[in-house]
């Protein structure tokens, strides 16, 4: 072999060494590390209906579960050995919605979620936003919160779910004076949501 090609040689592969150091250090060349959150890719749509969510029936398991929602729906076991002693939870995702509500410009979504802790005849709700990237920003303050009185709380319309002016709108029914679980309620109720960089706060009416 001559000389030449030698150093041509070994000049090709100083070359690449260079390219590929230079591919780790320069952000987006290389794939970035696991974060361990589902993070859903630049310009892609996120199916709302099939993918995992942390639930917790809005409070009834305070750590949360995992749940796979297959078309909408899950069943999960519950560990009926620990209070509240449940069999299982059936969860269905009942609405979305989409629009900025972090501010970044990019639209952010709302999924409305039903969960009902089975043996029993009842049905929970909860909020969950998450940017557009799929990373949890948050849920919205249980319905609990807007209960007046001893009546049960507000329910969501699920039709009635939005995003508008960067904040969350929620179309909600309220139990009145002569409303009863039965009955279910019917006082119209809307409820307007912002975010403060950390959490979700009522905004003025």
């Amino acid at each position: 072999m001559s000389m030449s090609r030698s150093v041509s040689g070994a000049a090709a592969f100083r070359r690449r060494t260079l390219v590929a150091l230079a591919c780790l250090l320069l952000p987006g060349c290389a794939s970035a590390a696991p974060t361990g959150e589902a993070q859903v890719p630049a310009g892609a749509a996120a199916d709302w209906l099939n993918r995992a969510y942390t639930v917790t029936c809005d409070g009834i398991v305070p750590d949360g579960f995992r749940a796979t929602v297959v078309d909408g729906g899950a069943r999960v076991p519950a560990d009926s050995s620990r209070p509240p002693h449940y069999e299982y939870y059936d969860i269905r995702v009942t609405a979305t919605a989409g629009g900025d509500v972090d501010g970044d410009g990019a639209p952010d979504a709302a999924v409305l979620l039903d969960c009902s802790p089975q043996p029993s005849n009842g049905v929970v709700q909860e909020v969950q936003i998450f940017s557009s990237t799929g990373r949890p920003l948050g849920a919205l303050p249980s319905p609990f919160t807007l209960q007046t009185g001893v009546q049960p709380p507000p329910v969501y319309d699920a039709a009635g779910l939005s995003v508008q002016d960067g904040e969350i709108v929620a179309a909600m029914t309220a139990y009145g004076p002569d409303d009863s679980h039965a009955t279910g309620p019917s006082v119209p109720l809307t409820v307007r949501w912002r975010f403060d960089g950390r959490e979700f706060v009522r905004a003025s009416p």
